[in-house]
């Protein structure tokens, strides 16, 4: 099997923007076992967002972090794995989260531990990580779950997206794999629609539009977009 660190160099060949490192945490990065165990801890990352997002709406604010923070921890993960065979070890102990801007921006690997499996991916991913950080998220506000494990999805999506021509034939096949593996009805909170580009389509709302830097413009791929065909 491939290295861990030969799979995300490959990778950011790739996508670029897919920002990582292997190490212990450094100061400002967020150890993700901690905000896996203390929902002050996850409250005070979330509100730290709240000047670049351009809302003060505790449930928006919560959403737009959980979707950056589980495209970075889950969303880069996933695309390892689809482009080369193999993902890194995303427990949350094993991990901390880098910030920008207020946002989760990139990833700490603390072990070059790996695996191939999506099973073990999945369970790595969701029993050892984002099952127990999303406990936390909700400890302190009433978020549905269609939102939260919604917002899951389409992080994991565009992560997926992000190498679907570089992963090649093989591409379909893992992301079936990937949601057949994931709890929380993974695959029931979207669809991939067989255009030229595959695009994504969420069944869930991330809440973006309520923010003033939306301008009240709807994400490409939101559940609110009116089907205008014959209109």
């Amino acid at each position: 099997m491939t290295g861990v660190e030969d799979a995300l160099g490959r990778l950011t060949e790739v996508a670029d923007w897919m920002r990582w490192r292997v190490g212990a945490p450094a100061d400002g990065e967020l150890a993700c076992a901690t905000l896996a165990g203390s929902p002050g801890d996850v409250a005070r990352a979330v509100a730290t967002s709240a000047d670049v997002r351009g809302t003060d709406d505790p449930v928006v604010l919560a959403s737009l972090w959980w979707q950056g923070y589980a495209y970075r921890v889950g969303g880069t993960a996933l695309a390892c794995w689809l482009l080369t065979g193999v993902a890194p070890d995303v427990r949350a102990e094993r991990m901390a989260v880098g910030v920008g801007r207020g946002r989760p921006a990139s990833v700490v690997y603390g072990s070059t531990e790996a695996t191939d499996d999506a099973g073990q991916l999945s369970d790595w991913l969701f029993a050892g990580h984002l099952d127990l950080v999303a406990a936390s998220l909700g400890a302190g506000r009433r978020l549905g779950s269609g939102l939260v494990w919604g917002n899951v999805a389409a992080a994991c999506a565009a992560g997926a997206g992000a190498v679907r021509e570089a992963a090649g034939p093989g591409w379909h096949d893992g992301v079936a794999a990937f949601l057949a593996a994931a709890p929380h009805d993974l695959d029931g909170l979207g669809a991939w629609e067989p255009t030229p580009t595959w695009a994504y389509h969420r069944r869930t709302c991330c809440l973006w539009w309520k923010t003033t830097t939306s301008n009240g413009a709807l994400c490409s791929d939101c559940s609110l977009h009116r089907d205008t065909e014959g209109e």
